[in-house]
């Protein structure tokens, strides 16, 4: 172990320049940039990169198919990699780690937090880093507690749908609910999800009921899976990452136009994720 704490790190590597580009891409979480520098991994020899944002640490070690990601925080060392990303274009790792990753690094911090705390303390700056961001594109926002007891919320609105993104407890992740016209919550939503080319050719499932559902269905099966509840509304998602739910249309008969009206809830929504989508979301 003394061996491995000693030695040289690699200034040259290329999980370093893909540190760098992360550092560049990510979104700034209160105004704070990510940082990138040479690292060490416990479990490899490999030249390894850190990731840094506060109190929240990465490290990046490249690998034939992918990057292995060790999360570090002030009282934990990863001995082996957490999380393996496969892919190796930059989109792909970003867009692993952004729904990925640092949903459950968060989720670990929030773990080690102080108790004494009131939890609606801790959701004051979370709301506050979202509104922002959605201010930042020029949405007029509204933060306040939520219906729900134990709950707050920020509410904002933008091409023609209105969004809210609610926290519960001390929960670092939040849910998203999106409410329009059929096309442009089709659009908003998938990109809280994989790319399409991840699922290939997309497969509507078989034995969807209602207009609104088949078309809505047809659109999340090119990223991932989707099925029909009893309550005929559409759950999709699943294993980790962003899942959700999609309302059941009042009338299953009725046609599915542009501007029917739906409601989407996105649940497991980093904070990361919601403000790097702020441009697409508040625009």
């Amino acid at each position: 172990m003394t061996a491995l704490a000693t030695r040289p790190l690699r200034t040259d590597s290329r999980a370093l320049d893909l540190a760098e580009h992360l550092a560049d891409v990510l979104p700034k979480r209160a105004g704070v940039p990510w940082t990138a520098s040479p690292g060490t991994a416990w479990w490899t020899t490999s030249p390894a990169a850190r990731l840094t944002h506060g109190h929240r640490s990465l490290l990046l070690v490249l690998t034939v198919n992918g990057v292995d990601v060790g999360w570090q925080l002030p009282d934990r060392a990863p001995l082996a990699p957490d999380f393996r990303i496969l892919g190796t274009t930059p989109e792909t790792i970003t867009a692993d780690l952004l729904r990925l990753v640092l949903p459950v690094l968060d989720d670990e911090l929030a773990r080690r937090a102080r108790t004494d705390i009131p939890a609606h303390v801790l959701r004051l700056p979370l709301l506050a880093e979202i509104g922002a961001a959605m201010r930042a594109q020029g949405a007029a926002t509204i933060e306040r507690p939520a219906f729900i007891i134990g709950a707050s919320t920020v509410i904002w609105s933008s091409g023609g749908l209105r969004y809210s993104a609610t926290f519960h407890g001390s929960n670092p992740a939040c849910d998203v609910q999106i409410q329009g016209p059929l096309r442009a919550a089709e659009r908003a939503v998938v990109r809280f999800l994989p790319a399409a080319t991840a699922y290939g050719r997309p497969v509507r499932p078989a034995g969807i009921r209602g207009r609104l559902e088949r078309r809505i269905a047809q659109t999340l099966a090119a990223h991932g899976p989707v099925e029909q509840l009893d309550g005929k509304g559409l759950a999709f998602g699943g294993g980790s990452g962003p899942y959700g739910y999609v309302a059941a249309s009042p009338d299953p008969a009725a046609k599915a136009h542009d501007i029917t009206p739906v409601s989407v809830d996105v649940h497991g929504v980093g904070v990361d994720l919601l403000v790097s989508l702020a441009p697409y979301l508040a625009r």
